[in-house]
């Protein structure tokens, strides 16, 4: 029997499709800088995204904000921020960023499981659920390892998709990297993955090779454009020195907007149509109804433990608004240099100012 749940999904899906065949995103910190590059070519990206819950400015028509719920400092302002997102139109909702870095979210696969059904398998029914974001760490405990052990104990999350970053040498890398994921993803019946940061590890603190750097770029985008089993992705990212200079859409900006997704538009839309169309043949009328009934009680159960939860519970001091990230980048299995780097982050300053004293390159980039 196909849970109600199911059918939400399969509808937004469907939905989403509709609203823009691009899976084309802005990762971001500054939303004007979003508003700049989807203006440099309508309909060029879909969606967006800023490792936070709120979207901090507005997004061109067409581009939905998808909120992410970044780590456990996150929690107490999680419900009024994800409701406020899902009512301004948002159709699908991120997990942790990295909870498999020790140096972002980090926490045990365990552990993310058990605040992941607290806190957003609850809007299951009102959203697509995206499950962390891991790194391509091959580190036992990191990376895919991580995410066996928490899909292990999180079978009932409601995950509709994979979130991965990967940044390496090569486009090769990269497509060796992701079939494999999308291999995992198949094991527990989630049929896509996210890609919502990638570039070269060259590349993480600003482009060094604009040429190598279009390259990459037009090959990553013809090659997950035309993967059915490839949801959306996010290049690294919608900031200047890196998609923009100064504020104006530079010439690998140019790239990742111009360059043609018109395959994407048939392989997300029969993969929707497919989705659809199988679970409404399997799932009589009726069964919807008795299936809505019981779900939507539970749902509200479990939506009510977590608010009871959040009002007793002691602020944090510290949230991804405002708190001050500190970044030590490990090595991947494409990075030859053993050094380590450390950087910070403040909300408050643009990513380039605050990356200025980096002195080596990274293979996670913020």
């Amino acid at each position: 029997m196909v849970s109600f749940s199911k059918l939400v999904t399969a509808a937004l899906v469907a939905a989403s499709a509709a609203a823009s065949s691009s899976k084309r995103g802005a990762a971001y910190n500054d939303a004007s800088l979003v508003r700049t590059l989807a203006k440099s070519k309508s309909g060029s990206m879909s969606w967006s995204y800023n490792w936070d819950m709120k979207k901090n400015g507005n997004m061109p028509s067409g581009v939905e904000f998808v909120p992410m719920l970044w780590g456990t400092d996150s929690v107490d302002d999680w419900d009024s921020a994800v409701k406020s997102a899902l009512k301004d139109g948002s159709k699908h909702i991120l997990g942790f960023n990295e909870p498999d870095n020790a140096s972002q979210a980090n926490m045990g696969a365990s552990k993310a499981a058990t605040l992941y059904k607290k806190y957003i398998t609850p809007y299951g029914d009102r959203a697509k659920l995206v499950s962390p974001a891991i790194t391509s760490s091959t580190q036992s405990g990191e990376g895919l390892s991580w995410f066996k052990t928490f899909m292990s104990d999180c079978k009932s999350c409601n995950i509709s998709a994979m979130a991965v970053h990967w940044y390496g040498g090569s486009f090769a890398q990269l497509e060796s990297y992701m079939k494999e994921a999308i291999e995992t993803a198949s094991k527990y019946d989630i049929d896509e993955v996210w890609l919502t940061e990638f570039a070269l590890d060259t590349d993480t603190s600003g482009i060094t090779n604009e040429s190598t750097a279009k390259t990459f770029l037009e090959k990553s985008i013809e090659w997950m454009d035309s993967h059915p089993k490839v949801g959306r992705y996010a290049y690294f990212y919608t900031a200047n020195n890196f998609l923009l200079t100064s504020g104006s859409v530079n010439a690998l900006g140019k790239v990742y907007v111009s360059t043609s997704s018109s395959s994407s538009s048939s392989s997300s839309e029969t993969s929707s149509t497919k989705s659809s169309t199988k679970t409404s043949t399997k799932t009589s009328t009726k069964t919807s109804t008795k299936t809505s009934t019981k779900t939507s009680t539970k749902t509200s159960s479990k939506t009510k433990t977590t608010e009871t939860s959040k009002s007793t519970s002691t602020k944090s001091a510290h949230t991804t608004n405002t708190a001050e990230k500190t970044k030590t980048v490990k090595t991947t299995k494409y990075v030859t240099s053993t050094k380590t780097a450390t950087h910070t982050k403040t909300a408050s300053i643009t990513p380039q100012a605050a990356w200025s004293s980096v002195p080596t390159k990274s293979a996670y980039g913020w």
